[in-house]
């Protein structure tokens, strides 16, 4: 049974995250106008537990020349995730969609000198909370490494999302579910280059990996998907 809807957070749906330049720049391409969109399902539900304010993400260094680039096999930048991306599985009822649920494929390429490792943030900039909603946290992920296979979400460290912080224990990802009034969402996925390969800590959530990795970043790449239901 999907949570009650509050339509006092509706006001809420216009303001967005303070995010890194590179994905503000992805975001703006693939958002047209920038016209605000309807927040998330879970979030507007009278059980909806808000977070302490958050730390701001990690500007890419400037000084960086290298073309680090994220892509997907699965989804054009800018366009729609597929749909067995969609939020499902165990904790359907809770969140009110029913999708199957899977990763998207992920890979990058040109990440700066000295990568030691990688940290990936998914990010609903269309939730109505002031700093959106984290769908995916993952880190120690080894500068070796240079793709995510789709539906692969538990080889590296997972962190803590909203939907854990709300009481979902979803482990890994947790895909899109927006209210179902066709308004269209756009998930930022930011992947982080760091000089190092392992920040020793197991299940930080967005505020805790941002401070965690604060000293170790060299750079900064992302990419939009797009979903809506209804």
């Amino acid at each position: 049974m999907r949570p009650p809807h509050l339509p006092s957070l509706r006001s809420a749906r216009a303001r967005r995250t303070v995010i890194p330049l590179v994905t503000l720049a992805v975001a703006a391409a693939a958002a047209g106008t920038g016209a605000a969109a309807s927040g998330h399902r879970l979030a507007e539900s009278a059980t909806y537990r808000a977070p302490a304010a958050r730390t701001a993400p990690l500007a890419e260094s400037a000084a960086s020349p290298a073309p680090f680039t994220l892509r997907s096999s699965d989804f054009a930048a800018g366009g729609r995730l597929p749909t067995w991306t969609e939020f499902g599985g165990a904790y359907a009822s809770e969140a009110g969609c029913s999708g199957k649920n899977l990763s998207p494929e992920l890979r990058w390429s040109g990440a700066p000198a000295g990568t030691e490792g990688y940290a990936l943030f998914v990010h609903d900039v269309d939730a109505p909370q002031s700093y959106g909603w984290t769908h995916w946290i993952v880190y120690d992920i080894p500068g070796s490494v240079s793709a995510l296979p789709k539906g692969d979400d538990a080889a590296y460290t997972p962190g803590t999302t909203d939907w854990q912080a709300n009481g979902i224990p979803q482990v890994g990802w947790g895909g899109p579910c927006p209210p179902a009034d066709g308004e269209t969402h756009h998930y930022v996925f930011t992947l982080y280059a760091l000089s190092t390969a392992d920040l020793s800590t197991s299940g930080l959530d967005y505020n805790g990996l941002m401070d965690a990795m604060a000293p170790y970043v060299l750079g900064a790449t992302s990419i939009v998907g797009t979903f809506s239901l209804g």
